[in-house]
């Protein structure tokens, strides 16, 4: 029997979740979930695992530069002893055959802008989640920009050998989690998921890893600690659950208690529009309806879609309006009645005045110090329960954008009482425009015959 010198092991993978994830051959995938889990040693991991080949090019992002530190940081401890050289004004790791993996934020347009030209074999997001759903994708579901725009950088030449992959770490929370969840089918429990693209054919799947996975953690005082956290960030942080989370505003949200499958709406109810107005960005305009013996209102359809002109809007507005036989009014957005030229006589410029002209009845919202504030509190308000177990505020099924993003709302950073600017808060916009209006507005519904 021959001696074999011992394997010298740099390192390898903490969990089965973790070999699972980097093993995966889908095109796209991301392992998340709780904290301390190990996501961001794997994601460093699958960058360098082809660095082998001198045709291997990586790259792993970051919402922001401040953000990178750690995961720069921890780069060392296994990129060192790889024989990786480090140039810090450059951000990039070059290995002893020549490939190389970089470092870069995504904090605006031109730094994403940046890597065009360049491709890549391999791209990595830290923290997926932190990037807010800015734009949408074929199928129209929100998705990141830079996220987009960086796949058409994953590629190869046909000969080199390499494998294409676009991989991500994500915790639940943070202005982008409406996005990601939807992107990757992850169910509010957090358990993992694997599916094929519909249109590209590629897979894509999610990885759920927890502390319980991480054996250099589990059972410690890290674990314990966060047995001790309040219960919505218990809930993210250690069970990788991505129905509430740290920073959510509408944590009173329950899918079970706050919506319902749609009926009929009993011709004696009040009915009313809310609007968040759009063309490059979604509009959004809700349809609400008041019971007032039980004191709730009902979200009770939506219309949720970008690039519509004045007209059209106001169409298809209409058009929903009649499927209810009924003559309604609403509140929209005030910059809706921002005069832009559009009409031929001053003051009747404004996709606002087009709409009213055509007979959808729109009054501008409030506007001024607080008025954000007012409006996310009256949502609080409308989700606190009643007695009878359900929220004062209770969504269609059907209205599936507004049930999509309000959950998914998270609070600033700089302003505590505000939400996130880069969440995608169109169909919220909409809602606190219609719970805010002034009693006004049921008096001038009441003259066109309700």
């Amino acid at each position: 029997m021959t001696n074999k010198k011992p394997l010298n092991v740099l390192w390898q993978p903490n969990s089965d979740v973790q070999c699972d994830f980097l093993a995966c051959s889908a095109r796209t995938a991301m392992i998340g979930g709780g904290a301390g889990s190990g996501k961001t040693s794997g994601l460093l991991a699958a960058g360098a695992a082809q660095s082998g080949n001198p045709k291997h090019r990586a790259v792993i992002f970051r919402r922001d530069y401040p953000s990178l530190k750690h995961i720069i940081s921890a780069s060392y401890a296994l990129f060192l002893p790889m024989r990786g050289s480090y140039n810090k004004s450059e951000h990039v790791w070059t290995f002893p055959s020549g490939s190389t993996l970089e470092f870069g934020h995504l904090e605006d347009e031109a730094a994403h802008f940046q890597h065009a030209g360049k491709e890549y074999s391999f791209i990595g997001f830290d923290e997926l989640t932190q990037l807010p759903g800015d734009a949408v994708d074929s199928r129209g579901q929100p998705i990141n920009s830079a996220f987009s725009f960086m796949q058409s950088r994953l590629r190869a030449a046909a000969d080199s050998g390499l494998r294409l992959e676009i991989r991500a770490t994500a915790t639940p929370g943070g202005p982008g989690m409406a996005w990601v969840k939807a992107h990757f089918r992850i169910p509010d429990s957090g358990e993992s998921t694997e599916f094929v693209d519909e249109v590209t054919g590629f897979r894509r799947a999610y990885f759920k890893a927890t502390v319980k996975d991480n054996p250099a953690l589990a059972g410690t005082d890290y674990e314990r600690q966060l047995l001790d956290l309040p219960a919505a960030q218990r809930k993210a942080l250690l069970d990788g659950d991505w129905s509430s989370y740290v920073g959510q505003v509408f944590s009173e949200w329950d899918y079970q208690k706050h919506t319902c499958e749609p009926f009929e709406i009993p011709q004696g109810w009040e009915m009313w529009r809310g609007a968040d107005d759009g063309y490059a960005a979604p509009a959004c305009v809700l349809w609400l309806a008041y019971n007032k013996v039980h004191d709730r209102v009902f979200v009770v359809d939506e219309l949720y879609e970008r690039g519509l002109g004045p007209e059209d809007l106001a169409y298809a507005v209409l058009k929903k309006d009649a499927a209810f036989e009924r003559q309604l009014s609403g509140v929209i957005d005030s910059s809706a009645f921002a005069e832009i030229g559009l009409g031929a006589e001053g003051g009747k410029g404004s996709r606002g005045h087009i709409m009213n002209s055509l007979g959808c009845g729109w009054q501008p919202s409030e506007k001024g110090a607080g008025s954000r504030i007012h409006g996310i509190s009256a949502i609080h308000q409308r989700l606190a329960l009643k007695k009878d177990g359900y929220g004062g505020l209770v969504v269609f099924r059907n209205c599936r954008n507004l049930i999509r993003t309000l959950p998914a709302m998270t609070y600033d950073r700089t302003h505590p009482e505000d939400i996130d600017d880069s969440c995608e808060q169109h169909a919220v916009d909409a809602l606190r425009y219609g719970l805010t209006r002034k009693r006004r507005v049921f008096i001038e519904e009441r003259v066109f015959g309700l």
